[in-house]
């Protein structure tokens, strides 16, 4: 009965002594401070498109992130959806561009990868591509940008009329 009792006490002993170690650490030993801080960010980072010297700043739509909840003292993670490419580039000022136009994308923060889609009128996927791509377009031209960091992906939309 005393070993019994004498066991069961040493695991309530050990189990409340590791409980009560201190603050748990997020990360790695190797992390970075400033990674740490800039993982409070509730959203993915955005995104501005240079089109020639016009930069235009694109309109963020769906995406699934993850961050460092200070309030709850460790990582949380949202999912967000949104309405179709079209409806999100809504009325927003289309740069005219021709397929000679110099176009760059700049992330706030650069992914790990990414991927353009260009939708038609009625949100119809036309295609995926590494990059903007203009050839075989014209008119109205609704491109997303999908990209994907550590703590999540990111879908982005800006519009183009294509000549």
């Amino acid at each position: 009965m005393n070993a019994k009792l004498l066991c069961l006490s040493l695991m309530v002993f050990f189990f409340l002594f590791g409980c009560s170690q201190g603050k748990e650490t997020i990360g790695d030993e190797n992390s970075n401070p400033d990674e740490d801080l800039n993982a409070t960010s509730q959203k993915p980072p955005s995104l501005t498109v240079t089109i020639q010297e016009e930069e235009i700043a694109a309109v963020l739509g769906a995406y699934k992130w993850s961050y460092y909840d200070q309030k709850a003292g460790g990582m949380a993670a949202i999912e967000a959806e949104s309405l179709p490419p079209s409806e999100l580039a809504g009325s927003r000022k289309a740069p005219a561009v021709n397929s000679d136009t110099s176009i760059e994308l700049n992330f706030e923060e650069e992914p790990i990868s990414y991927k353009v889609n260009i939708w038609d009128a009625a949100d119809k996927l036309k295609g995926s591509f590494k990059e903007v791509q203009l050839n075989g377009e014209s008119g109205r031209t609704v491109y997303e940008v999908v990209a994907t960091w550590e703590r999540g992906t990111g879908h982005y939309v800006f519009p183009l009329n294509v000549e």
